[in-house]
């Protein structure tokens, strides 16, 4: 017997199923009768869902029992207007399949087998379908059809909510890059683990279905989940079908030397700074540092984030467009890399980086998994260079005993006979209060990591707008150097440690000697780079408020007319100790001073 609630139900089912009939009717009828005999296709199948239509085809068992597992049967008989491609038995290993956890069954079979909205073969088709688990599929032909190349068996079995298409073989999986951080083909658990341990489900307010306000919030009576991780908006979109990206992935040998690496540069204190540095104030005013929650939590956290700085690459902006190239086993020459970060990895260095890893395509890019190591420099992004422009306000803390000023260099203003360059054609001078004041400069080593530098400064010669003046009359300055730093514990010490530089010479006999020097002085005909020597930095400032201080003291004896008093000073800059030893190995190797 049915009841009027029942009857209502099937008078719904059936104003469906002839709303669905007309519309595929009126979209295709010349093809449908082509393409099928719609007496054996259609009847019978028109007024049950997907599901059903499904569980009745002998031939779809094992795709059905799949379903099943994976919990989406209840969608395919859902009034949800959807078009379901199912593989027939025998066309794919039902086995391994069953065996697989129901997340990956779900997401790497089912999903990837049905797409929201009615998808007919009729007439030409050439539609890139976008499947549930968002991949994207080619769904074409032109009287016979494939999708995404394999052949489809059985088009249009309409339903009453969509349509089955049965096909003869299982739909490539086809993982983007973040699904593929795992440790199924490479050793990559260590980066996997480390960007996984930042998924999260996150509510899709486009597909769930509002509810009432309640207590000034809106709630959801169906509510819909996605998969999101956090740190992709941060270093890139690997999570997302439409994009193009290259990953660096490295393996566990290669992740556990870089961190090993990273780390000592990010040694992280809580520590005191002088907030103006200055030999002239009796009490400097001084700052605290306190790092929270606590200083070993910023090393691990930016030592991670360092290290993912560098592996991220746009493949559709600047030369990271042959990224491609490389994916498909072409070493096309690289001018330079710029990651998601705008970081620079120039030619040579790009393309080392590049010829120890193996190129695997992806859904949406290439990953680039490396051998035991990165093979990249470590002052590329790591430990860069600290390049402080003597001219920026920012950097200056203080003068004493003279007043400073800026002067401006371009290429039409430069005195030819002057070799150098000036960088970012500015550069601070310092006049003496008097004839007889030997000046003081105090800058702001802002950004300096826990590690040991070579440190240099750019003296600029008094006539170096000005050709008129006699070279006889441009004089070089004397100065001595001191670094204001802080103790491996973050105590401040009562006086900044003076900078020395050992060097060879010989004596009257032509012996070959060294001896350690402390007062510096520059080659007056030229824009000269004067090395001061090594300094190390127990703790990390990068990221911080305060920061170590540079002091240049002039030291010009009184009566002394070999020297000027008045100090020109372009920049200064802490190389890398790594790097300074790898110039002097490597003359032409090219670096980024800025």
């Amino acid at each position: 017997m049915i009841t009027n609630k029942n009857m209502k139900k099937v008078n719904i089912r059936l104003v469906f199923a002839s709303l669905l009939f007309v519309s595929l009717f009126l979209t295709a009828c010349k093809d449908w009768d082509e393409h099928y005999d719609a007496e054996t296709a259609v009847e019978g199948s028109a007024t049950a869902t997907i599901w059903e239509n499904i569980t009745a085809n002998s031939n779809l068992s094992q795709f059905a029992a799949l379903v099943q597992k994976a919990g989406y049967a209840d969608l395919l008989k859902s009034t949800q207007t959807l078009t379901v491609w199912a593989p027939l038995n025998d066309t794919f290993d039902y086995e391994a399949l069953m065996a697989e956890s129901n997340e990956t069954l779900r997401k790497e079979f089912v999903q990837n087998h049905i797409a929201r909205n009615n998808y007919p073969a009729s007439g030409r088709v050439a539609n890139s379908i976008s499947m549930l688990n968002l991949k994207h599929l080619l769904f074409e032909g032109n009287g016979s059809y494939t999708m995404d190349g394999i052949a489809v068996a059985q088009p249009n079995v309409a339903s009453l909510n969509g349509v089955l298409h049965t096909i003869n073989g299982k739909l490539q999986f086809r993982s983007n890059i973040l699904e593929s951080l795992n440790n199924k083909e490479f050793p990559i658990d260590s980066i996997s683990d480390f960007i996984h341990s930042y998924d999260v489900l996150r509510l899709d307010e486009s597909k769930s279905t509002p509810g009432p306000v309640v207590d000034g919030h809106l709630t959801y009576l169906d509510s819909v989940f996605e998969d999101y991780n956090i740190l992709c908006p941060y270093y890139a979109y690997i999570n997302r079908e439409d994009s193009n990206y290259s990953m660096v992935v490295p393996s566990n040998e290669a992740w556990t030397k870089a961190m090993n690496y990273i780390k000592k540069c990010y040694n992280y204190v809580d520590f005191s700074y002088f907030d103006k540095p200055s030999s002239k104030t009796t009490n400097p005013t001084q700052e605290r540092v306190t790092l929270s929650p606590n200083p070993e939590y910023w090393r691990d956290s930016v030592s991670h984030d360092k290290l993912l700085t560098g592996l991220f690459y746009n493949n559709n902006i600047y030369d990271n467009k042959k990224l491609m190239k490389w994916a498909e086993g072409e070493q096309a020459p690289i001018d330079s890399l710029t990651t998601t970060w705008y970081d620079i990895i120039y030619n040579k260095d790009a393309e080392e980086m590049l010829k120890h890893t193996t190129p695997v395509k992806k859904s949406n890019g290439t990953m680039f998994v490396t051998g035991d190591s990165l093979h990249l420099h470590p002052w590329l992004i790591w430990n860069p260079i600290i390049n402080v422009e003597a001219e920026y306000g920012n950097n200056l803390a203080t003068v004493e005993n003279g007043t400073e000023r800026t002067e401006r260099v371009t290429a039409g203003t430069q005195n030819p006979l002057v070799p150098g360059t000036v960088s970012r054609q500015g550069y601070i001078v310092v006049s003496p209060n008097t004839n007889m004041s030997n000046v003081e400069l105090n800058f702001y080593l802002r950004g300096a990591r826990s590690t040991t530098y070579v440190l240099y400064g750019v003296f600029v010669p008094a006539n170096i707008t000005n050709r008129f003046i006699p070279q006889e009359d441009i004089k070089p300055n004397q100065v001595q150097v001191q670094i204001g730093m802080n103790r491996a514990n973050g105590s401040l010490p009562a006086n900044p440690t003076t900078i020395t530089r050992t060097e060879k010479y010989y004596d009257d006999e032509g012996n070959e000697k060294t001896r350690t020097v402390n007062l510096f002085t520059n080659d007056p005909t030229k824009v000269d780079t004067v090395c001061f020597g090594e300094i190390t930095f127990p703790i990390c400032y990068y990221g911080m408020t305060g920061s170590p201080f540079l002091r240049v003291l002039s030291r010009v004896p009184v009566g002394n007319a070999e020297f000027d008093r008045t100090v020109r000073i372009d920049r200064f800059f802490l190389l890398p100790k790594e790097l300074d030893d790898y110039l002097k190995e490597h003359p032409d190797y090219k670096v980024n001073f800025f």
